[in-house]
């Protein structure tokens, strides 16, 4: 088959989870005997013409003169493009900036991971979450299948009595470096007796009721995101204590694997969106969880960890010290549930079996 890939900034990952589903099933796609090729923007940081046998094809992005709508430019040259090449089948991540374009998608060929509940999200308000449940139909309505990557994402999407498949992100079982604690040290951070936070600092995130239960309790956080934008900058100075630490993004795999590795909890607010890559790494590093009490991240989860509905549990949750026998043990799970479920070879045998579906 010969297969396309739209609907992200590209590869290798330097952003997010489509990014890092792309990244990891695309070349076993290759490696499976198929030819793939991943739309990536111009202004990668990156600008490989191919990795690990993936074919990568610049197109033009300009969002940095444009803002938002250089996205939905971005995807609107892409798909054009993709038209003109004689691809089996087009798998779009997502729809947010595409859907508007969906009228353009080859429907025969199209399968779309739907993501999360786009029109939810705090973020998207007004006429911007109508446009967005409006897009949503239409994904649905031009695709052959819809991918949903949570269990409650498909039966969310059940509704609209159209051919889904449930396909979730994957992460990798990781073990804690070795020197996790000179790492840790050498980038100014913690090394013991402090809980994580990685995320986008965003209301539906749950951000602001974290760092509350952190303040609150004095429990060391080291919040990882970028706090530079409005809502951003407004929590860094709410929240300006001493036992909450703001390093901005970190992008260093093994500065992040030390973390989550060495820290009390990992403490995961999404909400509306599905399986969250994010919360497949900690639990492939074995850390153990305290998340935002929903379906998606109980679904996750299997029982492992704790949730929480707000900072009032989660201050409570925060101050408790399991014993080195239950971390050991929820970690050995932990991994097991990520080697079983969410592991990127299953990932990519799973869409290899949609593609051919539609063939």
């Amino acid at each position: 088959m010969k297969i396309a890939v739209l609907g992200s900034r590209g590869i290798p990952n330097r952003y997010g989870g489509f990014e890092e589903m792309a990244t990891q099933t695309a070349p076993l796609w290759v490696a499976a005997g198929h030819e793939v090729v991943v739309y990536t923007t111009n202004d990668h940081p990156d600008p490989q013409k191919s990795y690990e046998g993936v074919r990568i094809k610049h197109i033009y992005n300009p969002e940095r003169s444009l803002g938002l709508a250089g996205q939905f430019v971005y995807d609107l040259l892409c798909i054009l493009d993709a038209r003109r090449q004689n691809f089996d089948v087009i798998l779009q991540l997502g729809y947010t900036t595409s859907g508007i374009w969906s009228f353009l998608w080859p429907m025969k060929k199209t399968i779309t991971n739907m993501d999360g509940l786009e029109h939810q999200r705090a973020k998207y308000k007004g006429l911007l979450s109508v446009f967005l449940k409006w897009s949503e139909r239409r994904a649905v309505k031009r695709s052959k299948l819809i991918i949903a990557d949570n269990p409650e994402i498909a039966r969310y999407l059940s509704k609209y009595n159209w051919p889904i498949r449930t396909i979730a992100y994957g992460s990798n079982v990781i073990n804690a470096p070795k020197n996790a604690s000179n790492l840790l040290k050498a980038a100014g951070l913690p090394s013991d007796n402090f809980h994580v936070h990685i995320g986008r600092i965003q209301p539906d995130n749950h951000v602001a009721e974290i760092l509350e239960a952190a303040k609150e309790t004095g429990e060391t956080l080291v919040a990882i995101g970028d706090y530079t934008t409005k809502y951003g900058k407004k929590l860094k100075s709410q929240f300006d204590c001493q036992n909450i630490l703001f390093p901005g993004t970190i992008y260093d795999k093994e500065v992040l694997n030390a973390l989550r590795s060495q820290c009390t909890f990992y403490l995961h607010g999404h909400s509306v969106g599905g399986t969250n890559p994010a919360l497949l790494e900690a639990m492939g590093c074995g850390t153990m969880v305290l998340a935002h009490d929903n379906p998606f991240n109980a679904s996750v989860l299997g029982g492992l960890g704790a949730l929480w509905e707000d900072e009032e549990a989660l201050k409570q949750l925060l101050v408790q010290r399991p014993s080195d026998a239950i971390r050991s043990e929820q970690a050995a799970i932990s991994k097991q549930r990520i080697q079983t479920h969410f592991n990127w070879p299953l990932i990519a045998d799973q869409y290899l079996a949609a593609f051919a579906e539609i063939q």
